[in-house]
C-alpha cells in the first residue's frame, strides 16, 4: 500500500485553490472589459489573476481555520476570485479584524479635540 504524504496533498491542493481563484479573477476582468467595449490588456490580465490567486490562498487559509469542508472552500475561494484582489482583500481584512478584537471603529482621544 503506498501512503500519501499529507504535507505533499496540501501543496498540491493549495496550488489548485490559488490557480482556481486566478482564473476566476483572469475571467472577471475579461467579462468586465468585453462589457466596457474595450479590448483586455495582457499584463493587466496576468496581474489581476496573480493577485486574485493570492487572495484566493489567503480565502483558502481562512476557510481551514473556520473549519469549512473543501466544497464550501472552493466556492469561497471562487467568489473571491471572481470579485478580485481588491474587493476580495476587504472582506477578509473585515474578518481578521473580527476574529483579533480590533475595533476599527473605535475613536481615539486626539479626534475628540
Amino acid at each position: 500500500m503506498i501512503e500519501k504524504d499529507p504535507q505533499a496533498i496540501a501543496f498540491v491542493e493549495t496550488l489548485l485553490f490559488g490557480l482556481f481563484a486566478g482564473v476566476g479573477g483572469l475571467l472577471a476582468y475579461i467579462l468586465r472589459t468585453l462589457n466596457n467595449d474595450e479590448r483586455p490588456k495582457w499584463l493587466r490580465g496576468l496581474v489581476e489573476a496573480l493577485s486574485s490567486g493570492f487572495v484566493g490562498l489567503i480565502a483558502m487559509l481562512a476557510c481551514k481555520a473556520l473549519g469549512l469542508d473543501w466544497k464550501w472552500s472552493g466556492v469561497v475561494v471562487g467568489v473571491f476570485g471572481w470579485l478580485g484582489a481588491e474587493t476580495s482583500i476587504m472582506l477578509l481584512a473585515k474578518l481578521v479584524r473580527t476574529k483579533l478584537g480590533i475595533d476599527t471603529n473605535a475613536t481615539n482621544d486626539s479626534d475628540k479635540k
